[in-house]
């Protein structure tokens, strides 16, 4: 299990990431952030318990060490399947390192990756990110290239290097694209961040979104690194009376069990 630090270098090179988080005028959601704080040094003893140890740098995201581990152990020639929900991470993915959504099972591979992203390359993938922005994290894109219209650039030019210099050599392609098209090859002023051009939005946001060329995780701890402990879980859901796991307790440890991870994931889309 990854969990989150405070990525300083994000915060360096763009200090209003993600500056509403935590901010949200919802109690319901203040209260939610509280509550799992308050549980979280509880929730990495229960993994821990199940043979899942928790990894962590104070001054790292949970992507930044997903993007290091599977930089490391494919490098190795391991198989990585990366459980979660966070369809960033799917930058990640390789012949050897698969994404499956951690509710239900489904995998994507690097052979359904251009199907399930649309876009052909983790490499586009990244740079039509980084062209359209992230509003979960508050980072905004170059200005008016959408969801829809970066991965259609991407396709045709292959990459946004491409894209510029054919936009800029070509009158005609310059002429029938559209304006925010142009004003982005030519390195217009950013509509929101008028003191960057476009361009250097559109590189900025590629080095905080891609999880392959950030800083090496630093400090890392690896928290509860210990084999399943069934009777020390069964007391442990005692304890916080987590009474509909004791009543199917086996069904709920089983996938703990076994170590094939494939054997609890669904068809790739």
């Amino acid at each position: 299990m990854l969990w989150d630090g405070k990525a300083k270098w994000r915060y360096d090179l763009f200090p209003d990431y993600k500056a509403k988080r935590g901010k949200e005028p919802d109690p319901r959601v203040q209260h939610m952030r509280k509550c799992f704080r308050e549980c979280r040094e509880d929730i990495k003893r229960g993994l821990g318990l199940l043979g899942v140890p928790s990894i962590y740098a104070e001054d790292f995201e949970a992507d930044d060490l997903a993007g290091h581990l599977v930089k490391v152990y494919t490098n190795q020639g391991h198989e990585v399947f990366m459980i979660t929900g966070d369809h960033d991470w799917k930058q990640l993915i390789k012949e050897n390192a698969t994404w499956v959504n951690h509710k239900d099972g489904r995998m994507v591979h690097s052979v359904t990756f251009a199907e399930n992203t649309g876009y052909l390359s983790p490499v586009a993938f990244v740079q039509g990110k980084a062209l359209h922005g992230d509003n979960s994290d508050e980072i905004p894109g170059v200005g008016r290239i959408g969801e829809k219209s970066a991965p259609e650039i991407l396709a045709q030019y292959g990459d946004v290097k491409n894209f510029i210099t054919r936009i800029r050599a070509d009158v005609e392609a310059k002429r029938k694209v559209p304006k925010a098209y142009r004003d982005f090859a030519m390195g217009e002023p950013s509509p929101k961040e008028p003191d960057l051009t476009r361009i250097e939005v559109f590189k900025r946001n590629v080095k905080l979104m891609n999880l392959l060329s950030g800083p090496t995780p630093e400090n890392v701890q690896v928290l509860y690194r210990n084999s399943l402990d069934l009777d020390g879980f069964r007391e442990f859901c005692r304890e916080f009376a987590f009474n509909s796991i004791l009543a199917d307790f086996d069904a709920f440890v089983e996938p703990f069990l076994d170590h094939n991870p494939r054997s609890h994931m669904r068809k790739a889309s």
